[in-house]
């Protein structure tokens, strides 16, 4: 495995890293030097009065909250991605379900249709016989 050779608080240290690792080390170190670099710029840690072992550990404190809050962050959002699974597979089913009714309905009505001219049909028989009967009963 190679070695990374870097300073943090002016201090060389060497790093054994696997290459696939490379840049995430590196983006890694370059923010923390970056963020030594911003508290020293802070009054209260740059008048000598912290030493490094402090500092390294508030940075410490600091980057851990941070990434528990991005590992809340992402759970929240993994079960928000799940809830979002459930409520589509939900939605596909309850269209399936109005698809099925619209047939039905489709099929209801078509058989009403039907039914009506059926009912219409034996009216007009009715009807007629009706009429028949009443001539009959007249003459």
């Amino acid at each position: 495995m190679p070695f990374y050779k870097t300073k943090i608080l002016n201090k060389e240290i060497s790093l054994e890293y696997e290459k696939k690792d490379e840049k995430k080390m590196i983006d890694s170190i370059n923010l923390i030097n970056e963020r030594i670099d911003n508290k020293l710029q802070n009054p209260k840690y740059s008048n000598g009065k912290i030493s490094d072992t402090i500092l390294l550990s508030l940075l410490s404190i600091e980057l851990q909250a941070e990434l528990s809050e991005k590992i809340h962050i992402q759970r929240s959002s993994e079960l928000n991605d799940a809830k979002n699974e459930e409520y589509l597979k939900n939605n596909l089913e309850l269209k399936d379900k109005i698809l099925k009714l619209q047939n039905e309905k489709k099929i209801l009505e078509d058989e009403k249709l039907n039914l009506d001219k059926e009912f219409d049909e034996i009216n007009k028989k009715v009807e007629g016989i009706i009429d028949i009967i009443k001539n009959s009963y007249y003459e």
